[in-house]
């Protein structure tokens, strides 16, 4: 990652040409590296560019070697030897393009040209030139979604040379409403320019389709690049909140199946299932979220405020709860974990069937082999915290042991028997992922569960993705391999489980 945002688009003049040769991951630069730089404060009143020259002032140096995962683009210039291209590459925060004279001494690659062999090579994942439904919320986060995108994602998406159609949106839904009319054949990755609200438009506007969505999670990749106040999406499988370095990172990922949950309410005909791809929320930490919305303005320290409010006023959140257990005990958890984190499924086409709910309604018992939490438990829960990602904001590293794909669901239990300092302790630890270690904490991977809950609705929530739900029994089942995101090298980022 980059640690710094500076100028973003900087070009190096063409003449002369900076020699270099084919290395394994990149290109090596030949000469005295040292005697070129390129200036960080180019005047933009002038022309978007900066020129190459003899190293001296405030610059930067380029780097000894050009990796392919930092090529955006390369393209030959015409009249010019063959071995010569314009390359566009990522440097220390900088989107820099120079020519390149290639040594072809060891080029064998005689079927492709140069530029052909090195974008190749720059993107193993088929994403060249993408074609990119871009969707921003204006409204997310802080309101600076719009600027965001303007400064740090739109010049690198260009630089790549993709295809970009850009819609801002207007009201509450209107991505679900756009996903759910759009023609899927004309693009390769939605890409949602916000926080965690429009990822969960797309799904379920994709669910809402009427083939449930089943073209459209085939063909579409599903990205958030972090322009919103959550960016869960973006933390977990592109590893941060900066959106340059997100943008970057997305052009250079794997297509990878990521699980969904299916949330169902209600009963018989008024039954509703909508798909969840972050988390369920049943107790302080939905109350500390959405109870605190109107105190946005003031920012992440609302969240903190509320979750403080709820601990020591030791609220409890009794239910009824029944869970489809795959592993019942921290052990049995790290030996799933260490089985599957390695574990890269294979892309394939579902079919209608894979989004057809398995478990029995609400109107019926649970599935008998259901385990229903004893209720002397859960009449002191304090949290029922369910989640399919690692991250669910920045320094929240709640689920550590969630993979992309295992087809289950990650829980988290605590109660209010935990002392005021043991619960503290534990929230505390989130940020490392090392809560799930705490006695105190009850983690488990799961199939499915059914929560009731058993508490007056005034003033609490059951929070889905960071939406608000009717405060009411829920039942939620795993759609396994849904959605199609992407991921480095086809995994979520590195927690604390990972080592």
């Amino acid at each position: 990652m980059y640690s710094s945002m500076s100028q973003e688009h900087l070009l190096y003049e063409p003449s002369p040409a900076v020699s270099v040769r084919i290395v394994s991951d990149g290109l090596a630069i030949m000469q005295d590296h040292a005697a070129l730089s390129y200036n960080n404060e180019p005047d933009f009143d002038k022309s978007i560019f900066s020129y190459c020259r003899p190293y001296g002032g405030k610059s930067d140096k380029i780097p000894q070697k050009i990796r392919y995962v930092d090529v955006l683009w390369c393209e030959h210039e015409p009249e010019v030897a063959s071995n010569c291209v314009n390359l566009t590459f990522v440097h220390q925060h900088t989107i820099v393009q120079m020519q390149v004279h290639v040594d072809i001494a060891d080029f064998s690659d005689h079927d492709n040209d140069i530029s052909s062999y090195i974008l190749s090579h720059a993107y193993t994942n088929g994403l060249m030139k993408p074609s990119i439904y871009v969707l921003l919320n204006p409204h997310g986060g802080t309101g600076s979604a719009r600027s965001i995108y303007d400064k740090h994602i739109e010049k690198v998406l260009k630089a790549a040379n993709a295809d970009i159609t850009f819609v801002e949106t207007t009201y509450s839904g209107h991505a679900t409403d756009l996903m759910r009319e759009l023609d899927v054949s004309k693009y390769d990755i939605i890409v949602c320019c916000s926080g965690d609200g429009i990822p969960f438009e797309v799904i379920n506007g994709f669910y809402s389709r009427p083939d449930k969505g089943v073209s459209a999670f085939n063909k579409l990749a599903v990205t958030q690049l972090p322009c919103g106040s959550g960016n869960a999406l973006s933390l977990s499988t592109h590893g941060t909140d900066n959106a340059f370095d997100a943008t970057v990172a997305m052009l250079k990922s794997q297509r990878t199946k990521l699980d969904l949950m299916a949330v169902t309410q209600g009963t018989g005909e008024n039954a509703t299932t909508r798909l969840s791809f972050l988390s369920q929320c049943y107790g302080m930490i939905a109350d500390a979220d959405i109870g605190t919305e109107h105190l946005r303005w003031i920012g992440s320290i609302r969240f903190e405020l509320g979750v403080l409010q709820k601990v020591l006023s030791r609220t409890t959140y009794p239910c009824e709860l029944w869970i489809d257990y795959a592993t019942d005990t921290k052990q049995q958890l790290r030996e799933h974990y260490d089985d599957h984190v390695g574990v890269v499924a294979p892309i394939s086409e579902i079919s209608s069937s894979a989004l057809n709910l398995k478990y029995p309604g609400l109107d019926s018992p649970p599935p008998t082999e259901w385990v229903k939490v004893d209720d002397q438990v859960a009449s002191t829960l304090n949290q029922v915290y369910v989640g399919n990602l690692p991250y669910v904001s920045k320094g929240a590293q709640f689920f550590p042991a969630a993979l992309p794909n295992d087809h289950l669901m990650d829980l988290i239990m605590t109660t209010s028997k935990s002392s005021i300092i043991d619960t503290f302790s534990a929230i505390l630890a989130v940020e490392k992922g090392t809560h799930v270690h705490n006695s105190k904490v009850f983690h488990a991977k799961i199939r499915g569960y059914r929560l009731i809950p058993k508490i007056n609705s005034k003033g609490h929530y059951i929070s889905v993705d960071g939406e608000s739900f009717p405060f009411e029994p829920y039942q939620v089942e795993v759609f396994p391999g849904i959605l199609t995101s992407l991921l480095t090298d086809s995994k979520f980022v590195a927690t604390s489980y990972t080592s």
